[in-house]
């Protein structure tokens, strides 16, 4: 009867398997690391080589969606091909767009492959990059909280954090919040409206393709009259493009995605990666 008692005792001991939580983009995956810390193993859905606009999801990330304790996503607005899978799911999911108070902003991009005839976007199209406003996680992180157990002292922790990270933002980004800048399809907006910064030249609307030739000359001669000497891409962003229609440009790397920092160690928290990432880079760039 010992020998039986061993092996339950220890079961009993042992620590119960974290939860699975599943954020859709890292940077909702930043929030969750940030709030439950070691009480939940945090996945993000998308991985670093797919394309965030047209994902292929494997057999496997499939798999661990449906099988999460927690699903958190944008929303079928933001993201289609994440929506019928997220119907399917048996657990628990949270969509940022569900939440009463969510800033949106007009003005996405769009992915149908046609040439770009000139500088202009559906009416009404939601921009997807929602988490680029810190006040939209602050409410994704007020709803969690809301509705989940979190560890002690969250999300106040991260909400004190955040309001002090958006405070020094500002003012760190206050001296060249007029200065003239350059972007693809500009994935910053929520980034740009919140910090208050000038509204960037934009090279097309159109992910999938670059300005027609008449277009090209009026933006080379557009970012010339306006000294225009900032240029912020992103990974999809036709570099080569942008090198030949601003050469004098400081032309500078970012992700909106976050793809590029690592999932475990120092700057995959989300005050973090907004701080010393996207502002930095921005600094940088628009710093003459």
């Amino acid at each position: 009867m010992r020998y039986l008692l061993v092996p339950l005792l220890l079961a009993l001991c042992a620590p119960l398997p974290a939860r699975t939580l599943v954020a859709s983009v890292e940077p909702l995956a930043m929030v969750l690391r940030d709030l439950y810390g070691d009480s939940a193993e945090v996945v993000t859905l998308l991985e670093a080589n797919q394309n965030p606009h047209n994902p292929m999801l494997s057999p496997r990330q499939m798999l661990t969606l449906r099988r999460a304790d927690l699903l958190v996503w944008l929303g079928e607005a933001a993201e289609p091909a994440v929506a019928s899978l997220a119907a399917k799911r048996d657990g628990d999911s949270l969509a940022l767009l569900s939440l009463p108070g969510v800033t949106r902003r007009e003005g996405g991009h769009r992915h149908d492959g046609e040439h770009d005839h000139g500088h202009h976007h559906e009416a009404g199209e939601l921009d997807p990059h929602l988490w680029l406003d810190p006040r939209n996680m602050a409410l994704l992180a007020k709803a969690l909280g809301d509705r989940d157990q979190l560890p002690e002292g969250q999300p106040a922790a991260f909400l004190a954090d955040l309001e002090r990270t958006e405070t020094a933002l500002r003012e760190r980004l206050a001296p060249v919040a007029d200065t003239p800048w350059l972007t693809f399809h500009h994935p910053w907006g929520y980034f740009q409206q919140r910090l208050e910064l000038r509204a960037p030249v934009i090279v097309s609307e159109q992910l999938g393709a670059g300005p027609s030739s008449r277009r090209f000359v009026a933006l080379a001669q557009q970012l010339e009259s306006e000294q225009v000497r900032c240029a912020i891409l992103e990974p999809e962003a036709q570099a080569d493009l942008v090198a030949r229609l601003c050469p004098d440009c400081r032309r500078v790397a970012l992700d909106p995605l976050g793809r590029d920092v690592p999932a475990r160690g120092q700057g995959n928290d989300y005050s973090h990666w907004l701080s010393e990432r996207v502002a930095a880079t921005f600094a940088t760039c628009l710093a003459r």
